[in-house]
């Protein structure tokens, strides 16, 4: 029953560690949907700007509609394929960079078209190459920026004309005027923006992080104990006889079963078992070596790999465990509680396999139990 409980809770995790995922990555898939749809409202105001100069007599209504409806509606469609997934195929699921290349593609179209009010477009083909910078690599905004700057060079080339700010009567000086606060905020923006999502992605790798060393610790943890899992034990065994075999050191490995625990979960309940197998973890844990593994085995079993230890020195560290669990304080179990053990042990023999190994311990543990229990014999 205790074994079902631990498999439940370890699946539960799991699974709750995959939904955390999940919510994650909606929350991220909402945030660039947002950030699209932000940039559709900022095509718009440059349209309600565009406007404001048309009913100034400064340009006509073609790239007031234009411009506002191209922006917008590239913007519109990019955020309904991020939000129907169908972008997640791709290696950027934000497609940041064709959404940043085509916005750039319109702002210069609309300086070659409209050179008459080419600051503004000017200004805000800046606003887009400072957005795209914060999402590239310093070689890679040094590029945009070459490429930029040459394509911005032909375009007034060939327009032959120079880029005009709308200064012949007072209503064009307070429009050009009122775009160039405008663009100083969005700058501004930009950079609390930038302050913003630096602050995001180092508190999401935090959360990363301590997700993943949860996945880690299901991975290779015994959820009851803390110690190593059977798998962990049998990978560490396993590098531990390779190291052996090559270095011709000594390695012993040890068998560890509590001496009829099954009664315990009989007569005092799981819960008592569940502790008493912590306390029993924790008591002789705390005595192996650095260079040692111990960790639980399966059931009420542990294995000890005792590094560099032959067959004449591989009982001194399980006696002291022994007598560590005899002075230890089971109260938390019950009045009078107490454990023992039994123990198999068995040192490596050069071109042994792991299989063999494990088998002479087992048998030795066996033998222990048959010679009464709470000993250790060597296989």
């Amino acid at each position: 029953m205790t074994e079902l409980t631990l498999a439940s809770t370890q699946h539960a995790d799991l699974a709750a560690a995959a939904q955390k995922k999940r919510s994650a990555q909606q929350k991220k898939t909402a945030h660039m949907v947002r950030n699209y749809h932000l940039i559709a409202v900022s095509y718009l105001i440059d349209g309600v700007v565009l406007a404001l100069f048309h009913l100034a007599g400064t340009i006509s209504w073609v790239p007031v509609v234009a411009y506002t409806a191209s922006g917008m509606a590239l913007s519109i469609m990019l955020a309904w394929l991020i939000g129907s997934g169908w972008t997640q195929r791709f290696k950027d699921p934000g497609i940041v960079m064709a959404q940043t290349i085509t916005a750039q593609m319109i702002q210069l179209g609309s300086m070659y078209f409209f050179p008459e009010i080419g600051f503004m477009f000017a200004l805000l083909l800046f606003i887009v190459y400072s957005s795209l910078t914060m999402r590239l690599e310093v070689r890679q905004a040094l590029v945009a920026w070459g490429l930029i700057s040459v394509i911005s060079a032909a375009v007034l080339g060939v327009s032959g004309q120079a880029l005009r700010i709308p200064d012949s009567n007072l209503t064009e000086q307070l429009i050009s005027m009122a775009f160039f606060a405008l663009t100083l905020w969005r700058c501004i923006w930009l950079g609390a923006y930038n302050t913003g999502m630096t602050a995001l992605l180092k508190t999401r790798g935090t959360q990363l992080a301590a997700l993943t060393a949860k996945v880690d610790q299901l991975a290779h943890r015994d959820e009851l104990t803390g110690l190593l899992n059977r798998r962990s034990l049998l990978g560490s065994l396993h590098d531990e006889q390779q190291r052996a075999a090559r270095q011709k050191t000594q390695l012993c490995v040890a068998i560890l079963d509590l001496d009829k625990f099954k009664s315990v979960n009989d007569t005092l309940g799981h819960l008592a078992g569940d502790k008493t197998l912590k306390i029993f973890a924790n008591t002789l844990s705390s005595l192996t070596r650095k260079s040692d593994r111990f960790g639980r085995y399966g059931g009420e079993e542990f294995l000890l790999i005792m590094t560099g230890t032959g067959t004449d020195t591989a009982l001194v560290p399980l006696e002291r465990m022994r007598e560590a669990l005899a002075d230890a304080n089971w109260s938390e179990v019950a009045p009078g509680f107490g454990m023992t053990f039994s123990c198999g042990v068995a040192c490596y023999e050069p071109g042994e396999s792991l299989e063999a190994l494990l088998q002479r311990a087992d048998e030795a543990l066996y033998r222990a139990k048959a010679d009464g229990r709470n000993c250790t014999r060597l296989g």
